[in-house]
């Protein structure tokens, strides 16, 4: 469980509260004792793990350490600097067993929060096993040269992606009073397109610990993650130079099916994905598709080369070369690219983030084939 822990869950684990603190017992046994070993319980803080106590194993491993907690939280076992274990503490003894080796086993049980931790992991490791298999299949088909495997490739890790998040949001919703809850948030690293889950995960939690500054905490936060502009809004307007020094506007486009693209001649996914969207322009522009490139470089002539080396060969190309500190990006809160959504001939949402199969499948709905 050691390698899971996060920036988003350091973040929010600064304080926690409970309705039942209490006295809570970790003991254990260390396969490969050193006798007079540390072992050390941290306290995740904002950034770091502090030392809260440490307890000395004796010949045979054996250890044990109290602990009187006036609110749960996560913490972290260091056994002999070599082994490191994730806890979620509140009101019951943890037992754990340790080889005392880094790479070999450590797990501890003993409450629910510790069973909710090993299910989420479980299934972490399993989504990074197949996800592993994908993207190896994927650098093989790329030295082949094979477009097509590759798009297909792309196609099942987005649909892995998608799945993961369903089935972690599911988890998060299931877990009654648990602070396992808020750790799941920190998988799901579009944090945007999942700000309704987010809102009601607040208000579950806000009703299960009340008295928890942690779920305030990120209840107080949630709101930073509100879409710019959700399913079936108006996108705002964007007016932005082109490479020519000309002034184009997003709403210049109303009355077309629009693909508002943010990317970048640096950003390697939005180049992948650039001849699935040339594709898609050239098949549906004659029926009323266009695509708008918004580009987050800060190169200009970075920018001109990307354009005429992917063929984007639409006229809707605007950038103010402020990376992230664009105007449009700042609007439209993008903190990561590829970032795409598809609006109907008013402007309105009625896509996000659409790619490969999914995007022609979306068209396709639209124009027909």
């Amino acid at each position: 469980m050691k390698k899971y822990i996060g920036i988003w869950a350091l973040a929010i684990l600064s304080a926690c509260g409970s309705n039942t603190p209490g006295k809570v017992t970790i003991s254990g046994t260390i396969e490969n004792a050193i006798p007079q070993g540390e072992v050390v319980l941290e306290r995740f803080e904002i950034g770091q793990a502090s030392p809260v106590k440490t307890v000395y194993s004796d010949h045979e491993g054996n250890f044990s350490m109290d602990l009187e907690l006036s609110e749960p939280g996560f913490y972290r076992l260091n056994i002999y600097g070599e082994q490191f274990e994730t806890l979620v503490l509140d009101n019951e003894n943890i037992k754990v067993k340790a080889a005392g080796k880094a790479g070999e086993f450590i797990e501890a049980t003993g409450s629910d929060d510790m069973d909710n931790l090993k299910e989420v992991y479980a299934y972490l490791d399993t989504y990074q096993a197949k996800m592993q298999g994908i993207n190896q299949r994927f650098l093989t088909a790329q030295s082949e040269g094979n477009q097509e495997l590759m798009e297909e490739l792309r196609a099942q890790a987005l649909e892995l992606e998608t799945a993961k998040v369903d089935r972690l949001k599911k988890m998060a919703m299931s877990f009654e009073s648990s602070l396992v809850s808020l750790l799941i948030t920190d998988f799901i690293s579009n944090k945007t397109d999942e700000f309704a889950f987010l809102d009601s995960l607040a208000t579950k939690l806000q009703k299960e610990i009340p008295n928890s500054s942690d779920v305030q905490y990120f209840a107080e936060n949630v709101e930073a993650f509100r879409p710019a502009v959700a399913m079936g809004e108006v996108a705002p307007d964007i007016t932005m130079e082109t490479p020519d020094g000309e002034m184009l506007s997003l709403s210049d486009l109303r009355g077309k099916y629009v693909l508002l693209d943010f990317w970048a001649a640096w950003c390697k996914p939005c180049r992948m994905e650039n001849p699935n969207v040339v594709r898609m322009y050239e098949k549906y522009n004659d029926e009323g598709f266009e695509v708008f490139s918004v580009s987050l470089d800060r190169s200009k002539q970075q920018w001109i080369d990307a354009i005429e080396k992917d063929g984007l060969v639409w006229p809707y190309h605007v950038s103010d070369l402020r990376y992230f500190q664009s105007a449009a990006a700042i609007t439209y809160k993008i903190n990561a690219i590829p970032f795409a959504l598809l609006l109907d001939p008013e402007g309105r949402v009625i896509g996000k983030n659409l790619r490969g199969r999914a995007l022609e499948a979306k068209l396709a709905s639209i124009f027909g084939e």
